[in-house]
């Protein structure tokens, strides 16, 4: 008998995950993702129990178990695992890979055929289905022979080897290629399965199955696409428009509600919005999707439903709505988050053991994100190992970045210390959170999102006491360009100014447009900064001369004359001497939205 340490990866995430429009195409192609995972690694599991080194859940035989369901409270599985596994020789080892690989692919394909099932009547390219469903998921595994004694260089041969098969991928002639048949809109990769010409899908015979897909007009799906939009419960997750008007609605008493609910039902029982019943009930108070509540949803809704059963429905909710002045915001915030310092960490791990005690901690901060997210009103799209996908209202963004990053710091410290690792090498988690508008599609947003977190992770940064344990934060607005500004968490007093801007804003305390007049200013007198007198200066004279003049002929919202207070001028100003009257201007601009609750408080720059 051999020991092997093994390895199996799982994808493509660029397919799975990476390629979607809506929330739901990004949870549930995350959580495909990890059924995969699960399956693949229970495979091992029960041929030799506790032979996993990632994922190591503390009951491996029930987390491992595959869901009919999403479940709230467990974590996601990476796509990535490692065992240990002794076998009696490596045509036994290969065949137990292969075994493994067969679990995950096979969980991918039952998954499929139950959202084929739940499509009832409507009309598919078979011939296009059967084969499309045998290649979503693409499957790698690299063995190498353990010895006890050198099991670091081992695990770095090993990742080595996993990244050279992933390069070298085995692809296969192209079979029963289709002419003519349009491509997947998601990433236009594969053929359409939905055979139904564009002209018969206004057709109401086919409407129920069509909206259920959430199908636009001229979008095609391929396998996958409709794996995503049917396999999960989408009521057990909570759509982006949701979470962005949580504020919103938690603002208005249980009438007015009421109003609104008996209005969106209706629209329910007739397919046209959904019911939202996950999350641990936190959005009881309006168990919806919440996307008709915005002014350009609505508008549209009122020329894309246009039968004679729809309309009075629509014409109803905008009645209900016409008797409130207000309208809430449609931005709401990408959560991404992931673990630093953790390859010094792992490498520090000198035997099985210790790098299964890694992951039992990785895996109990997972398990730990969920419901921190819920207690700040969002949901959480992913969380396996240090990676964390979440969506969030504005107004709780940062409270949950810092919350996590917290948990984060606590959960992997014991086995750090027992590890060894110094201070300045202790994990902690960057956080990125991207803003976007509610109806932008998914992918833009979750490459925000991305663009965020490596801000955060400050790799374009030459200080290496300033890289990692960050929160960053990217605004893109529809009228506009994408701002940023970035924080280490060790920085409070940063930290304090931004949440006063926030304060400040949400209490009219601060003018709408202080942070574009200050934008305007850097930009007439940007030529100073290019002056080699003034090149290392932060605030140069004339940019502090004009910030004062401007601060002094602010006034706050309302037609008073009131001032702005003496103690928030004097910050403004110690901020500025810090960081600069450009990135000034684009903290009180994110801070302005962090705040907002209704579309009047962003004005005309939504």
């Amino acid at each position: 008998m051999t020991q092997y340490l093994l390895a199996i990866s799982l994808g493509p995430v660029q397919s799975l995950i990476e390629a979607g429009r809506k929330t739901r195409d990004l949870w549930c192609g995350s959580w495909l993702l990890s059924e995969a995972a699960k399956a693949a690694a229970l495979t091992l599991q029960k041929y030799q129990p506790g032979c996993l080194i990632f994922p190591c859940p503390t009951n491996p035989n029930q987390d491992l178990q595959p869901q009919s369901q999403f479940q709230e409270e467990q974590a996601n599985i990476a796509n990535v695992i490692r065992a240990l596994v002794t076998v009696d020789d490596e045509d036994h080892l290969r065949k137990l890979a292969r075994d493994s690989q067969n679990a995950a692919v096979n969980q991918i394909i039952e998954l499929s055929e139950k959202a084929r099932k739940l499509l009832g009547t409507l009309p598919l390219h078979k011939d296009i289905w059967d084969k499309q469903k045998d290649d979503i998921l693409e499957t790698f595994a690299v063995w190498i022979e353990h010895k006890e004694e050198n099991y670091p260089a081992q695990s770095q041969r090993l990742s080595s080897l996993l990244a050279a098969r992933k390069s070298s991928r085995d692809f296969e002639a192209m079979k029963n290629t289709r002419v003519g048949i349009p491509k997947c809109s998601l990433d236009g990769a594969f053929e359409s399965v939905i055979n139904i010409s564009h002209k018969k899908r206004t057709l109401g015979n086919y409407q129920r199955e069509l909206r259920r897909l959430a199908i636009f007009s001229g979008e095609e799906l391929d396998v996958l696409g409709v794996t995503k939009r049917m396999a999960g419960d989408a009521e057990q997750f909570t759509p982006f428009a949701r979470i962005a008007a949580d504020s919103w609605l938690n603002n208005w008493p249980e009438d007015v509600l009421s109003r609104l609910k008996t209005a969106y039902q209706a629209l329910v029982q007739q397919n046209l919005a959904t019911r939202v019943k996950g999350n641990s009930g936190i959005y009881d108070n309006f168990p919806y999707d919440a996307q008709l509540l915005f002014s350009s949803r609505l508008d549209n809704a009122l020329t894309e439903f246009s039968t004679q059963n729809e309309l009075p429905l629509i014409h109803a909710l905008s009645s209900a709505l016409q008797k409130i002045e207000t309208r809430p915001i449609p931005y709401g915030v990408l959560l991404k988050a992931d673990g630093d310092h953790m390859s010094e960490l792992l490498k520090n791990a000198k035997t099985v053991n210790q790098s299964r005690k890694i992951s039992t901690a990785l895996h109990s901060f997972a398990c730990s994100v969920r419901s921190i997210v819920t207690r700040h009103r969002g949901h959480a799209i992913y969380s396996g190992g240090d990676d964390v996908l979440a969506l969030l209202p504005l107004n709780s963004a940062i409270d949950c970045a810092k919350e996590l990053a917290n948990q984060f710091s606590q959960t992997m410290k014991p086995v750090s210390l027992e590890l060894g690792l110094k201070p300045d090498k202790m994990p902690t988690l960057s956080v990125g959170l991207a803003i976007g508008h509610i109806i932008q599609p998914m992918r833009q947003l979750r490459n925000r999102a991305i663009r965020a977190e490596g801000l955060a992770k400050g790799h374009a940064l030459s200080e290496v006491k300033q890289q990692r344990n960050a929160l960053a934060i990217c605004l893109g607005i529809r009228s506009g360009p994408e701002l940023n500004w970035r924080c280490r968490w060790s920085d409070d007093a940063q930290l304090s100014a931004m949440n006063r801007y926030i304060e400040a804003y949400r209490e009219k305390n601060c003018p709408a447009r202080l942070g574009y007049d200050l934008r305007a200013i850097a930009a007439r007198f940007h030529w100073v900064l290019d002056d080699e007198k003034t090149a290392e200066q932060v605030l140069p004279g004339i940019h502090q001369a004009e910030l004062q003049r401007l601060l002094e002929r602010a006034r706050l919202p309302g037609g008073n004359d009131k001032k702005l207070h003496p103690d928030f001028k004097s910050l403004l100003l110690a901020e500025a001497e810090k960081t600069g009257i450009a990135s000034l201007a684009d903290q009180l601009i994110i801070a302005r939205w962090l705040s907002a609750r209704t579309e009047a408080d962003i004005g005309e720059q939504q």
